[in-house]
């Protein structure tokens, strides 16, 4: 898996791309990548030429702004986009 970010240089810190690697270590041939703008944009989902499947999630910035601690918020996102269901 590869998790990457587009995000805006005040909320950088807490977007925490290693934990969501951590937590999906175990899947292969998907790329993530979170996004948490003032701008905003679309969520897609898709496979590429090479089997990757690529998702892009859109963090809400006030939101994100607000709390102290995003990762439940990005791991939820992430096991809703990816059809899992959460333990927790």
């Amino acid at each position: 898996m590869i998790v990457l970010k587009v995000v805006d240089e005040d909320i950088a810190d807490k977007v925490d791309i290693q934990y969501i690697q951590n937590q999906f270590a175990n899947l292969e041939n998907i790329g993530i990548l979170y996004v948490c703008t003032l701008e905003g944009g679309e969520e897609d989902d898709w496979i590429d030429a090479d089997g990757m499947r690529n998702i892009i999630i859109h963090l809400p910035y006030k939101e994100v702004k607000k709390r102290s601690d995003i990762r439940s918020l990005m791991l939820a996102k992430a096991e809703e986009r990816l059809g899992l269901v959460s333990l927790n």
